[in-house]
């Protein structure tokens, strides 16, 4: 299977809804009515595959939180559940039935999934459909998706995981340009002297099959585009593989990365990758692999095979 359809699970900016609804009386097209306590809106996908469509739901109010998690998916997952719009779990990704724990307001749902038989827009779909509807379940307000594939049994790569909350979606669907808008990502290259790290902004166009990991890295090895900034990886660095799991971005480089004879000094280089990396709300930690493993040292002699987490001792410091 690619690595790209694996990626496209972690998209940081994604979806803000309008919401349009079916011919049925009980969908409406404004979440505007009100509901009982027992209620909820659950979320599926229109005829055209253009947005989310929303429909009352009614739950059974004996229920206790893991029996209405998995009623709602259930029903999610009901191709004849309505007939006028189409369920967002397709046949390719299926519920893994786990006791659900309210942790601090998050939950967690977990799926197995067919990557090569998914598309990146049913994804999208996915993701919006099963967090909008179970962000309203009473004490919740994260949902936790992870994701399990099927056809990958590493267990740094093969389980990816994305958390959501009501500030998630971001993300417009049924627009003509393909699904995007305009972003910034803050990166680190090496200021004029080489002596220290020194942040710089660029603007972006996201779209919804993007990894902002990767578009972090590519960035990084184009190079600056403003006086005052050096690059810190080689021109010739190629990324064989990047892929987010609970807060660590597992970064594979081409040798070229490993064998640079760029001057510069080797925390310079890594913490350019790192700080760009934990920019991105969704990581916290980077963790470096060589074809796939750990390697001890970076250029014979910074250690270099643990986590590793911001460092802002090196970055220059702004002028107010």
């Amino acid at each position: 299977m690619t690595r790209t359809k694996i990626i496209l699970s972690y998209i940081l900016i994604f979806l803000l809804v309008i919401l349009s609804g079916c011919n049925n009386d009980s969908r409406k097209e404004v979440t505007t009515e009100e509901l009982s306590d027992n209620q909820i809106y659950i979320y599926y996908v229109n005829s055209e595959k253009t947005d989310m469509v929303q429909s009352v739901y009614t739950l059974n109010k004996d229920n206790d939180l893991a029996q209405n998690v998995r009623e709602l998916i259930t029903h999610l997952a009901d191709k004849q559940a309505t007939s006028d719009c189409m369920s967002p779990i397709p046949d390719n990704i299926t519920y893994i039935d786990y006791p659900v724990e309210n942790i601090g307001g998050r939950i967690e749902v977990s799926f197995n999934v067919v990557y090569d038989n998914v598309s990146a827009e049913t994804l999208l779909f996915f993701k919006g459909c099963v967090a909008k509807t179970l962000l309203q379940l009473e004490g919740v307000s994260k949902v936790t998706i992870i994701m399990k594939d099927l056809a990958n049994a590493d267990p740094d790569t093969g389980v990816l995981s994305e958390t959501f909350d009501v500030d998630s979606f971001t993300m417009s669907f049924g627009d003509t340009s393909g699904n995007k808008e305009k972003g910034n990502i803050v990166l680190y290259f090496a200021n004029e002297s080489g002596t220290a790290l020194k942040q710089y902004r660029k603007s972006i166009e996201i779209t919804n099959n993007m990894s902002l990991g990767r578009v972090v890295i590519e960035s990084l090895i184009e190079g600056p585009k403003r006086d005052g900034y050096m690059a810190t990886i080689s021109s010739d660095t190629t990324i064989k593989n990047i892929a987010v799991k609970d807060g660590i971005c597992y970064v594979d480089l081409s040798d070229e990365f490993y064998n640079t004879d760029v001057s510069l000094k080797n925390d310079i280089i890594v913490y350019s990758i790192v700080n760009s990396l934990v920019e991105l709300p969704t990581v916290t930690k980077v963790q470096f692999l060589k074809d796939g493993e750990k390697v001890p040292f970076y250029r014979d002699s910074m250690p270099f095979d643990g986590l590793l987490e911001r460092n802002l001792d090196i970055v220059e410091q702004e002028e107010s």
